[in-house]
């Protein structure tokens, strides 16, 4: 079986409803879930693990510019709740799947090297029950 193969180029992100394609280096939607253990009561003497909580978060690597700065810094320190989506491609492929969700950013941290692309890390937490979705686009 053939797998398809992409260089990440083209992805559609916005936030707060303004498009920020172009501010970041990296972006993705990781999530994991909690490994709880359940095996005290094995009669087997085996460990048993169920899966717990799950966690969403949205995290990349911003562009430090004067453009992201004025968005991001202010939606960091107020602590504001605002909608986040990202579509793999889709500014090439309206048909691909979006991801999106009700966030709050936990991190912002504008740290450069000297002589380097001004970029840094930030992460994007869920900030409602309803998580981060997907959906085949419209």
């Amino acid at each position: 079986m053939a797998y398809t193969k992409n260089i990440e180029l083209h992805d559609k992100i916005s936030a707060d409803g303004t498009d920020v394609s172009n501010a970041f280096r990296t972006f993705g939607q990781p999530s994991s879930k909690a490994v709880q253990d359940a095996s005290g009561f094995s009669v087997t003497g085996a460990d048993e693990q169920l899966v717990g909580a799950k966690t969403q978060t949205f995290e990349g690597e911003m562009f430090y510019t004067p453009e992201s700065y004025a968005l991001f810094k202010p939606l960091f320190d107020n602590g504001t709740v605002f909608e986040m989506t990202w579509q793999p491609e889709g500014l090439v492929d309206a048909g691909r799947e979006v991801y999106y969700g009700n966030v709050q950013m936990s991190a912002w941290g504008a740290v450069v090297t000297r002589g380097s692309v001004a970029a840094f890390p930030v992460t994007f937490i869920v900030a409602d029950a309803n998580g981060i979705t997907s959906a085949a686009a419209t």
